[in-house]
């Protein structure tokens, strides 16, 4: 049999010891030897994308320096008491420096085209993959690697039929041209690892911190491995 290779090993914003979404947690995922770094992407309300998780009205009502004035950007979190709201042209600016892959993960559709521009501005496309949403992008972007997010939960039938889900994730796939599905690791089996490789697309798995379910992961071949314990899932390639 065949040797399966190991996944890449993707670095969840905010692993190791940094707080999610800032620069020192990007450069954490580099320096700990990810393959991949994965950000959270939204957009202010003067069109700067910034790396962001959650919503807020400051978001919406705010420019870039405004949003990242002390006195607002402790209202969005505690943890910018100490640190600044990074732009994704922070990263951009850093990522060609570095044999580093990104994921950037959109929160909000109309995060997507700005995104999309900066990727082509810094000329990034063989470094990046979008997950998240990715409304169309395959259809104006055939540039660009999109990371199919399939659904979190099963419909009664699929609950009972793993393979009907199986089967409707992959066409779905394919037929809107994603490089492959970003799968909740809780609905990723190997029936669906094997279909989707037969069908050309890729299997990534998130949030995976547990050292016997990356063993799972990998022994059903997965291509990439989404985790906050960078360190341990290094551990198993060895």
């Amino acid at each position: 049999m065949e040797k399966l290779s190991f996944p890449k090993i993707a670095a969840h914003t905010g692993c190791g010891n940094t707080p999610d979404n800032t620069m020192e947690s990007f450069m954490e995922g580099i320096h700990l030897g990810a393959d991949i770094v994965e950000v959270d992407l939204r957009v202010a309300g003067d069109g700067t994308v910034v790396l962001l998780h959650d919503d807020s009205p400051y978001l919406h009502e705010c420019t870039y320096e405004q949003l990242n004035q002390y006195e607002v950007r402790t209202k969005l979190s505690s943890l910018y008491e100490n640190y600044e709201i990074v732009k994704l042209t922070d990263i951009l600016q850093i990522v060609k420096q570095y044999d580093i892959k990104l994921n950037l993960d959109i929160k909000t559709l109309e995060t997507i085209e700005p995104t999309i521009q900066l990727v082509k501005q810094f000329n990034v496309m063989d470094q990046v993959f979008i997950t998240g949403c990715s409304e169309n992008i395959t259809n104006r972007h055939q540039d660009i690697r999109v990371v199919f997010n399939t659904p979190k939960e099963f419909t009664p039938e699929e609950r009972d039929n793993y393979s009907l889900y199986a089967a409707k994730v992959c066409e779905e796939a394919v037929l809107n041209s994603y490089y492959g599905l970003n799968m909740d690791y809780a609905t990723c089996r190997q029936e669906i690892v094997e279909l989707a490789h037969a069908s050309g697309l890729a299997v990534w798995v998130y949030t995976v911190n547990d050292s016997e379910a990356m063993r799972r992961f990998i022994q059903i071949g997965v291509d990439a491995i989404t985790t906050k314990e960078v360190t341990e899932l290094i551990k198993l390639q060895k």
